[in-house]
């Protein structure tokens, strides 16, 4: 496909019609029976946490895997997902082939907003012993056996999502008025403020009006403190303004998008492919699905899987306590879906910690 087309795809995009109240209500908790795309568009703007999608990656092993215009779909795909995603949601995308990666991950940062944050290889130990034997004279294997996966993680943010809290100047707006009022008794100008003290450290305390400001530090205060004023001003103690601000940024934290850390925090994720026959035949492991949903998202969060297959990211959610929407084209596997889920749901629930 090329750049022109992808342009003129992404225009399409953007300019479509706004107005989405025909649309039926979108069903909390379900699974979906239809191609992604046509049930995705009938879904709310920014409405999801956390966006799963382990899409065909078109190296044509069943019907279902080789589509016709993979890399226009998968755009149309990726242009959805960043409508319906919240700003503060997170997106994993799996896939295998690195030459579709290198050509999707160059589009995403040509023509959407998602920011590139971490790039996960799933290590399987046990894959080239269930998929190829060792070699023998029947073998005209001539490159190295790929025994991993990979998941592009994006976001909408920087690398810790504190630069949209702080980019934001209708944050923080007691204290900004406050060292606002605070140079104006001074009557003095950030140069002079600064030669007074001897330093720079204010200055980013007199930012008032600017995406730059932030809190000085304690020691920075008590050299301000020292300063004459020219007008009555009443000086409030440094540890009131801390707890004001860390209050603050902790409500703040909510625009930031989720990530919580466990114990082997790291891109290398390592476990066996399982294929316990639920029903489909690419079929991930439980235990990533439930990684990427307790670090990207909260207990209550809406999460969303673009192609269901067997259902396992429905039961991860259940697992951790969020809420879900699945999305499944093929009627045998979503039959197979919906009895394992109507199982699981039958259970009961221990929620861990996070």
């Amino acid at each position: 496909m090329t750049k022109n087309n992808y342009k003129l795809l992404k225009y399409l995009h953007e300019n479509r019609p706004s107005c989405r109240c025909d649309m039926p209500e979108m069903k909390i908790n379900h699974l979906y029976l239809g191609d992604c795309l046509d049930v995705m568009s009938t879904f709310p703007d920014k409405c999801f946490d956390l966006i799963v999608a382990d899409p065909p990656y078109n190296v044509k092993i069943a019907e279902w895997d080789n589509i016709k215009g993979y890399y226009k779909w998968c755009a149309q795909l990726i242009l959805e997902c960043q409508r319906i995603l919240k700003d503060n949601g997170s997106m994993y995308f799996f896939h295998s082939e690195m030459e579709s990666i290198a050509r999707l991950m160059e589009w995403i940062r040509q023509n959407t907003r998602f920011v590139f944050n971490s790039f996960i290889v799933w290590y399987k130990p046990n894959f080239r012993n269930i998929s190829f034997k060792n070699p023998s004279d029947d073998n005209n294997l001539r490159s190295w056996f790929n025994v991993c996966e990979y998941i592009l993680y994006y976001t909408f943010q920087d690398q810790t999502g504190l630069t949209t809290v702080m980019f934001d100047t209708n944050n923080f707006p007691a204290l900004r008025r406050y060292f606002k009022d605070f140079q104006e008794a001074l009557g003095m100008s950030q140069a002079q403020i600064e030669f007074a003290i001897g330093s720079r450290k204010a200055e980013h305390a007199f930012y008032w009006g600017s995406t730059q400001w932030d809190m000085p530090t304690r020691e920075t205060y008590k050299l301000l403190e020292a300063l004459p004023f020219k007008k009555n001003f009443v000086r409030r103690e440094y540890e009131d303004l801390r707890r004001e601000y860390e209050d603050l940024r902790r409500e703040y934290e909510d625009l930031r998008y989720t990530h919580n850390l466990d114990g082997n925090h790291s891109n290398l994720w390592i476990h066996n492919t399982i294929n316990n026959g639920d029903g489909h035949p690419t079929q991930k492991p439980a235990a990533i699905i439930e990684r990427t949903i307790k670090t990207s998202s909260s207990k209550g969060g809406l999460v969303l899987d673009l192609f269901s297959g067997s259902g396992t990211t429905a039961i991860a959610a259940i697992n951790t306590g969020r809420r879900w929407v699945g999305i499944e084209k093929d009627n045998g596997h979503y039959e197979a879906a919906q009895k394992r889920i109507r199982d699981r749901e039958m259970q009961p629930t221990l929620f861990e910690e996070i």
